[in-house]
């Protein structure tokens, strides 16, 4: 994915949780765009990996410092990845967690 076109910088090998690399994307602007955040949850899907997104709030001003982590896992990722980026000095401001993005349906 190309950020320019994406709206999204993604790093597969930079973090891991309970011994398995997770999917990291980092919004390029305000947002992650939704067909650039709908790719990257099918790609967590089919390689059984939990993704951390984060995108940066902005006011008038510019980027304000906080962001908001949306989270696709189990629900003990959702804290462990608040605990991981309020280390690194991140404070978030809203965060999301979806057990599972996409339902499969029987047809």
């Amino acid at each position: 994915m190309r950020p320019n076109l994406s709206g999204v910088i993604v790093m597969t090998d930079q973090l891991q949780w309970q011994g398995e690399d997770v999917i990291v994307a980092v919004a390029t602007g305000a947002r992650i765009p939704a067909r650039s955040f709908h790719w990257l949850c099918s790609l967590a899907h089919l390689t059984s990996r939990q993704l951390a997104a984060v995108e940066f709030d902005r006011d008038v001003q510019g980027f304000n410092g906080d962001f908001n982590l949306r989270t696709v896992g189990p629900e003990e990722f959702r804290p462990a990845m608040e605990t991981y980026f309020s280390q690194k000095g991140f404070m978030g401001t809203h965060v999301a967690h979806q057990r599972r993005v996409i339902d499969l349906v029987a047809h």
